[in-house]
């Protein structure tokens, strides 16, 4: 009898563990794939800030800027054009504001207003030249005409180049005109009626004797404290 060797057993298997070695080995494997990513959800529009839904649309390109016109100045407050009130010397009219004039430098002649300014004829159209004067000046320009008592026409050819008007806002409320040249003084408006026969006579010697003072006065007044000249330019 034949008696197997104890590791006779063994020998079949190894080619078989071998074999299977070599197959596992030689199997090809899959390459890991990468984790797959969920897609974002999209935004939804109502939980959006209405300042992140849409960018703010560009500014229009500015159009080529015109330039505004230049503001008006705001306008002078008009005076009153209504006489402010009585009053109990000439004008008889309270007066807040004056002027001095320069005007008729043309060659007398028939038509021409005698006045700067009057009831009648209103505003001469020779004026040349006019200047506001203080309240002072103005108050002597009243005293000369009380002082001569208005009017007073020492010639036959008055022809007044030189002139004050009061106003009572922007109203003419009086004029007093003078003639350097024949020495008269018309007044608006009249400061007295008219006189006659031995009154009118009186009257005239109190007013001579107050013109030998008041017209240098007047002389003063225009050429030195005005610069106008007393003289008008030699017509051609």
């Amino acid at each position: 009898m034949t008696i197997a060797h104890p590791q006779s057993g063994l020998r079949p298997r190894a080619p078989l563990v071998a074999a299977a070695i070599l197959l596992f080995a030689c199997t090809p494997r899959e390459a890991p794939q990468a984790p797959t990513a969920e897609p974002a959800p999209a935004p939804d529009p109502a939980a959006t800030p209405a300042s992140e839904a849409e960018p703010p649309p560009a500014p229009p390109a500015a159009a080529s800027a015109q330039p505004e016109p230049a503001a008006e100045p705001p306008p002078t407050a008009d005076k009153p054009s209504t006489p402010l009130g009585p009053s109990k010397t000439w004008p008889f009219v309270a007066w807040d504001r004056a002027e001095a004039f320069t005007f008729n430098q043309v060659a007398y002649g028939p038509g021409i207003p005698l006045r700067v300014y009057d009831a009648t004829a209103g505003w001469s159209p020779k004026i040349v030249e006019r200047t506001p004067i203080s309240a002072d000046q103005a108050g002597r320009a009243v005293e000369r005409v009380v002082a001569t008592r208005g009017t007073l026409e020492v010639s036959k050819c008055a022809f007044p180049r030189h002139a004050v008007v009061l106003y009572a806002g922007d109203t003419p409320v009086g004029s007093v005109n003078v003639c350097f040249e024949c020495g008269d003084i018309l007044v608006w408006p009249d400061f007295e009626p008219p006189a006659s026969g031995p009154t009118a006579e009186r009257r005239h010697r109190q007013q001579m004797k107050a013109y030998k003072r008041v017209f240098p006065e007047w002389e003063r007044f225009f050429r030195d404290d005005l610069g106008f000249p007393l003289t008008p330019p030699a017509q051609p």
